[in-house]
């Protein structure tokens, strides 16, 4: 697998989508969700629209989707979990389990782990379909915009036994205390790096992601919120003229560096470069799971710091 699609994979472990991950603090500000004896049998509307039946409560669970992974952890269903994907690295214990897969999952090995419950992200390449048909009920979680969050964490509560409104009450609450910290703020033009391996052709956020959605509720503008995808390839030029306040990059742990920043062609002149303002970018910018009401206040923090001292 090259650098460029793994990067651009692991970010929402997509089939056919574009984007990347980064590094990892501490997980202890997740949402806690109770559990609860929620009623089965249960039926279930997924991302796809797909009327999921789940006859009892599930006992072995695979996630495939390291934003799933995370949701089912947060809301108390970690030891029920038998497999996840290549890419869920959080919490610590995700690493622990058997995994199934990451590019292309292992069906075979999906079906020895005899789960009752498969939730997983959208694919493209029949995956879904060939899922669907081993013993299992597969409800896809597939999260992209910060709306979406609650969502999950509702559906996967319903589908697992556990207070997902809850956790979805929470992580909003977050949300809403980090935009209102904001609202008034100036809006500083930011620029979020997802992949530069290309030079030709970078890799950052637009609209309809949930980053574009963080640059947000942090007090910025993203400088390319006009585009036409979630994930565009711009230019180096298009960001010198987008001239941004603000540089984070989510490809830090890859080799690109703040101090190289300022050695690419025009780069010197931007703003944020001159006022040094490029920031390393972390793991909680990497996915829209339960833990993305703290990924926004740390977004906050890089946007408009004055207003955490």
């Amino acid at each position: 697998m090259t650098r460029r699609f793994a990067l651009l994979f692991a970010l929402l472990f997509v089939v056919n989508c574009t984007t990347s991950p980064i590094a990892t603090p501490s997980a202890s500000a997740t949402p806690k969700a109770r559990v609860t004896a929620a009623p089965f049998p249960t039926s279930i509307t997924d991302f796809q629209g797909r009327s999921v039946a789940i006859s009892k409560r599930p006992e072995r669970i695979v996630s495939i989707g390291p934003s799933n992974t995370e949701f089912l952890f947060a809301l108390g269903a970690g030891d029920r979990v038998v497999g996840d994907d290549d890419f869920s690295d959080e919490p610590a214990a995700a690493q622990t389990k058997e995994h199934v897969g990451g590019v292309k999952v292992n069906l075979e090995k999906v079906v020895s782990l005899k789960p009752d419950l498969i939730v997983t992200v959208k694919f493209s390449d029949g995956t879904i379909e060939a899922l669907s048909q081993t013993t299992a009920a597969v409800l896809v979680v597939d999260p992209q915009g910060a709306a979406d969050v609650a969502r999950s964490a509702t559906l996967i509560g319903q589908a697992i036994g556990a207070d997902g409104a809850k956790l979805a009450s929470d992580i909003q609450k977050q949300l809403d205390a980090v935009k209102a910290k904001t609202d008034t703020a100036p809006k500083f033009r930011v620029f979020h790096e997802v992949d530069a391996s290309d030079p030709a052709k970078i890799y950052t956020v637009g609209p309809g992601s949930f980053i574009d959605d963080l640059i947000n509720l942090a007090g910025g503008t993203n400088v390319f919120a006009t585009t036409k995808s979630a994930y565009p390839t711009v230019s180096g030029e298009e960001i010198v003229r987008a001239d941004p306040e603000v540089i984070v990059l989510g490809d830090a742990l890859y080799g690109t560096t703040i101090d190289s920043v300022a050695s690419r062609p025009g780069w010197a002149a931007l703003t944020a470069v001159k006022n040094k303002r490029v920031y390393a970018g972390i793991s909680l910018f990497s996915r829209p799971g339960p833990r993305l009401g703290e990924a926004a206040q740390e977004y906050a923090k890089l946007v408009h710091p004055e207003l955490f001292k």
